[in-house]
């Protein structure tokens, strides 16, 4: 069986790395000079930076990904954030146990009872319109840390800064069932790289500076802009949806199917890398920053692998959701917050590089909360920040969404990771 997979991103190289396992003729075809997408590293002035993600899985070793990682056989180290998160306001920096003083004892009441019901599988109906901050108000009461933190943990974990109650409350199943964040150790590259070597030690090609420009569908095959063609049994799509239709065409779609995927929205944001003089300053946690203007939380990756900073630094990544088109508005926005959080960064350190996740290059194709299933053309399967199952934050949302793709190609049943 040929399998040939457009894209080599997390969700692209993950499915690949099953299917030449399991006796595939696999061909990952990447239209850049490398390989690994949004999870891979970035040199940059001494400094290990991302292309994309933060160095971070949002389950650390015990989510989804970790599990398929683990199913494969990859030798990636991944160590588990401790504390699990911590929160800046009010200019101050804290474990995320503190936040519960701001709770009055009535709302501990009805938050606790939430998060019981929530972990008993007791959730909202699914409604694109019902908003989840609004859910969260009507469940525990108009609260201003509540709504500033879960404002500011969808702004950090989706890049948006509110989704549908359904899919907040599987998110926050989630974190319930599988815990908090992880660092990779090493960096993204580290993951992705493994991934490529288990592709390749398996008999697969990865192709770099291949970029598919059609699918022949009926005769099942791919061309690239070289003119190559690559004949397939079975398609994968790392690309996104909309990205897809339009290598196969629109006219092979019908038109309700061609509106719902017209109607997704993706998510954007903006990232900001900053080198700090000396160790460690927050160690392996995030920190979710509450009252902050724009910033929605931030990392530490060298603080568990010193090789992604210069010599007597520190790597600092901090993140905001895009709240309007203006960038160059936004990012005096986010700086200035950078500089709330850190007030002496000018003597401390510096901002190394700002890069901003939009249009072509957004923080994921289709936003959380939209999930449209099925890809209506035989033997074709997206994967990947396009297609991430309910509950599921970012990359672990794309291994979800690589399950259920390997269930349908009959390798493998995880119905138990499903939220």
């Amino acid at each position: 069986m040929r399998a040939v997979v457009i894209g080599s991103g997390i969700g692209g190289l993950l499915t690949a790395s099953f299917l030449a396992k399991n006796g595939y003729e696999v061909t990952v075809l990447e239209k850049s000079p490398r390989i690994g997408g949004r999870f891979a590293n970035l040199p940059y002035g001494g400094f290990g930076l991302s292309t994309g993600a933060f160095h971070m899985l949002p389950h650390g070793e015990d989510g989804p990904l970790a599990y398929l990682l683990k199913l494969l056989g990859a030798k990636v180290q991944i160590v588990n954030s401790n504390p699990k998160s911590m929160i800046f306001y009010e200019g101050k920096t804290f474990h995320y146990r503190e936040g519960w003083k701001y709770l009055s004892i009535t709302e501990k009441a009805k938050a606790t009872k939430l998060l019981l019901d929530i972990k008993r599988g007791k959730l909202p109906v699914d409604d694109p319109e019902m908003s989840g901050r609004e859910w969260i108000r009507e469940k525990i009461g108009d609260n201003e840390f509540v709504d500033l933190f879960i404002k500011s943990f969808l702004g950090w974990a989706d890049s948006v800064l509110d989704v549908p109650a359904g899919e907040l409350a599987r998110e926050i199943k989630a974190a319930l069932k599988w815990g908090g964040p992880g660092l990779v150790k090493g960096g993204c590259k580290a993951l992705t790289g493994e991934l490529a070597r288990i592709v390749r030690e398996n008999g697969g090609k990865i192709l770099t500076r291949k970029k598919a420009v059609e699918v022949d569908a009926d005769s099942k095959k791919v061309i690239t802009a070289d003119g190559e063609e690559f004949p397939y049994d079975v398609l994968i799509s790392n690309i996104g949806i909309k990205e897809t239709v339009e290598l196969i065409g629109r006219e092979h779609f019908d038109r309700d199917y061609l509106k719902r995927v017209d109607s997704l929205k993706p998510s954007e944001g903006i990232k900001y890398n900053v080198a700090l003089k000396g160790g460690p300053r927050i160690g392996n946690t995030v920190v979710f920053t509450l009252d902050t203007e724009r910033i929605n939380g931030y990392n530490e990756p060298s603080s568990l692998s010193s090789e992604l900073a210069k010599e007597g630094y520190t790597l600092i990544m901090l993140h905001h959701a895009l709240q309007s088109r203006n960038v160059k508005a936004e990012q005096k926005k986010g700086i200035e917050d950078i500089y709330r959080i850190f007030p002496n960064l000018d003597e401390e350190g510096k901002i190394l590089l700002i890069q901003t996740y939009l249009d072509g290059n957004p923080v994921n194709r289709v936003a959380s909360g939209q999930v449209v299933e099925g890809f209506p053309v035989e033997d074709v399967y997206v994967v990947g920040d396009a297609y991430k199952l309910p509950g599921g934050i970012e990359v672990e949302g794309i291994a979800l969404g690589v399950m259920r793709t390997l269930e349908k190609l009959g390798l493998g049943s995880f119905s138990e990771w499903y939220l």
